[in-house]
C-alpha cells in the first residue's frame, strides 16, 4: 500500500547509501550492493530522482501539485518506497555516501591458469602467485589433462599460501559419478565455484558442506556440468544479462575506477605464456623462464588495468557499466583498446539485447578473432 506521503512533510527522502543509481541513455539502474539486485527505471525518471532528493517532503509535495505529472512522479516515489531503496530522514548529513576508493594490499588480486597439452609447475607458479599477494586463482582445463586425481595434488601446493579461493573448470571425466565430483569439493572449503564442461547433461549439483548444526542456514555450492564444449580461451568474454549482478561494494568501486577484467590480474596461457588474460595476443615471457614478478613490471603489462567503462565508447551511456565484468581481449573494433565489447549484445540507446552471434556488424571482428560459431 502506497504511504500517505503528507505525514511525513518535515522529513527528507534519501537513499540507502549501498542503493546506487546509475544513469543511463534509454534506462538507468539502482544497483544494491547488499542484496546484489539491480532495480532499473526509464531514464526520464532520473531527474525526477535527483529532485525527489533534494529537498523536504512538504516542499516537494508542494511543488508538484500543480504539475500535469503529479500522478506519475507519486508512481515513482512510490516505487523507490516500495524497492526499499529510500528512507526517511530529518537530517541527510548523518548519511553520508558510501567512499569511492577502491585499493588492495597485494600486487596482483587474482589470476587464470589455463591447461590444454601442457601441464604446467604449478607449484612455481603458486609460489610466486602467493609473493604478489594473489588472493583468487581460476584453473581453466580444456582436455583431460587434469582429472580430479592430478587435481587434488595440485591444489594442496596452493595451501598456507596468500591464496584464498580456486575456482576450477575442468572436461568432464566419462564415467565419473556425481558422488566423486561431490566429495572433492567437499574435502576441500578453498574451491569456490567448480564448472564442468562438455558434459552429457547441463545440470547442477548441490554440494553441501556445511555442519548439520547449521546446515539450514549455510550457503550451499553448485557443481554446474555444462555440455558447452570449452576447447580454448576463445569462449571467454561473454557478456549477457544472465551474468550481471550487483557486486560487492568493493567490486563495485573498482569497476568504477579500473577495468572490471583486467585490474590487479595476472593469467598464464595453455601454452605457459603469461599475459593480461589468456585470450590477448600480447605475452610478457613464459613461465618456464620468466617469473610472474618481472611480467608484471614489464612496459605495459599494467596499461590496461585503468580502462575504466566511463572512458569506453557506448558502454559509457549503459546503466550496467559498474557491474560488468568488461572485455579487453575481443573488440567491436580490434585495435581499439576503447572499443565496446564484441561480444555483447546489449544496446544502451534501446535498452534491449540481442544475440551478439546475430550481428552483421560484429562479424568481421569476430573472424579477425578466429571465432567461427
Amino acid at each position: 500500500m502506497a504511504k500517505d506521503w503528507t505525514q511525513y512533510s518535515n522529513l527528507y527522502l534519501h537513499l540507502f547509501a549501498d542503493c546506487i543509481a546509475v544513469r543511463g541513455a534509454a534506462k538507468s539502474a539502482f544497483c544494491d550492493l547488499t542484496r546484489h539486485e539491480i532495480i532499473t527505471f526509464p531514464s526520464e525518471y532520473y531527474p525526477v530522482l535527483e529532485e525527489l532528493l533534494s529537498d523536504r517532503i512538504g516542499s516537494l509535495l508542494e511543488k508538484i501539485s500543480s504539475n500535469p505529472n503529479k500522478e506519475r512522479i507519486l508512481g515513482f516515489l512510490n516505487f523507490l518506497d516500495e524497492n526499499e531503496l529510500v528512507m526517511l530522514v530529518d537530517d541527510k548529513s548523518a548519511f553520508p555516501p558510501l567512499a569511492e576508493n577502491w585499493d588492495f594490499p597485494g600486487q596482483v588480486q587474482n589470476a587464470i591458469i589455463d591447461i590444454s597439452t601442457v601441464l604446467h609447475n604449478f607449484e612455481k607458479i603458486f609460489d610466486e602467485l602467493s609473493a604478489l599477494g594473489c588472493q583468487h586463482v581460476q584453473i581453466r582445463c580444456f582436455s583431460n589433462l587434469l582429472t580430479l586425481g592430478i587435481c587434488g595434488p595440485l591444489l594442496e601446493k596452493a595451501r598456507h599460501k596468500s591464496i584464498q579461493s580456486i575456482d576450477l573448470i575442468l572436461k568432464y571425466e566419462d564415467g565419473m559419478p556425481d558422488e566423486t565430483y561431490v566429495k572433492f569439493v567437499e574435502s576441500r572449503p578453498m574451491i569456490a565455484a567448480f564448472a564442468v564442461h562438455s558434459a552429457p547433461l547441463a545440470r547442477r549439483v548441490v554440494v553441501d558442506y556445511a555442519h548439520p548444526e547449521f546446515s539450514d542456514s549455510a550457503p550451499l555450492k553448485e557443481i554446474r556440468f555444462t555440455s558447452q564444449v570449452i576447447d580454448s580461451e576463445i569462449h571467454c568474454g561473454l557478456i549477457t544479462q544472465k551474468y550481471l549482478t550487483a557486486p560487492s561494494v568493493t567490486t563495485f568501486f573498482e569497476a568504477k575506477s579500473f577495468n572490471g577484467c583486467l585490474n590487479r590480474k595476472i593469467s598464464v596461457d595453455a601454452d605457459g605464456n603469461i599475459k593480461n588474460c589468456p585470450s590477448m595476443k600480447e605475452s610478457f615471457g613464459n613461465v618456464r623462464d620468466t617469473p610472474l614478478s618481472s611480467a608484471l613490471h614489464s612496459t605495459g603489462f599494467k596499461d590496461k588495468w585503468g580502462i575504466a567503462k566511463d572512458q569506453i565508447a557506448i558502454c559509457r551511456d549503459c546503466e550496467f557499466r559498474y557491474v560488468c565484468s568488461d572485455c579487453r581481449a575481443y573488440l567491436e573494433e580490434p585495435g581499439n583498446a576503447f572499443s565496446k565489447p564484441l561480444k555483447c549484445g546489449y544496446d544502451p540507446y534501446t535498452g534491449t539485447w540481442e544475440d551478439w552471434t546475430r550481428n552483421p556488424l560484429k562479424k568481421k571482428a569476430a573472424k579477425f578473432y578466429g571465432i567461427k560459431k
